[in-house]
């Protein structure tokens, strides 16, 4: 068993994590955020492919500082605690030999789209603006689209017209930190 084998199966659950790539496409690691996910992912199997074997909240907590550090998001969503368990599952079973049986349990999952590779062209999305018009006339490097305001985006991205959907919604928090809820809708 080669831990190249490993990497596919890290790689395999890292390309099926939507809270890490809605952050990416939202813009939250900045102009390096699909490096910085695709660095998050190497990082992890170095973690997980250290003589000893991490704890699945060990593991847990790496990712949540990752995430916190570099693209200031917080999974409420319980996925970085899933991603920990699937994978520290999936490394004991890769030690006992189990191949077969993790094969079989990630070809019931569907397919996922390869996206954490350094040659995919990540779709970014706009992020809806506060600021008052007045403020977009004194920017004008900024553009309007579909009442978005796409801003800090890499020279020829622009918000994505279809796909999923997610609804922004404010609550009082610490300052400087803003609940994002989604509601996915996909168009057909």
């Amino acid at each position: 068993m080669s831990s190249e084998q490993f990497r596919e199966i890290v790689e395999n659950i890292f390309n099926r994590w939507t809270a890490l790539r809605l952050a990416v496409e939202h813009g939250m690691g900045g102009r390096n955020g699909h490096q910085k996910a695709i660095d998050l992912m190497n990082h992890t199997f170095d973690y997980c492919t250290q003589p000893n074997t991490p704890s699945p909240e060990d593991l847990q907590d790496a990712l949540d500082d990752y995430l916190d550090q570099e693209f200031q998001t917080i999974c409420d969503d319980n996925s970085s605690q899933e991603i920990s368990h699937f994978l520290i599952k999936y490394l004991n079973m890769f030690k006992s030999g189990q191949l077969t049986e993790i094969a079989s349990e990630l070809a019931q999952l569907p397919v996922a789209s390869i996206w954490l590779h350094p040659s995919h062209k990540i779709t970014y999305v706009a992020v809806e603006n506060s600021s008052s018009e007045s403020e977009d006339e004194e920017n004008p490097q900024q553009s309007q689209q579909n009442g978005f305001t796409v801003t800090d985006l890499p020279a020829g991205f622009a918000p994505s017209a279809s796909g999923a959907s997610m609804a922004i919604q404010e609550e009082d928090m610490e300052p400087g930190w803003t609940k994002v809820t989604s509601k996915s809708r996909r168009k057909h």
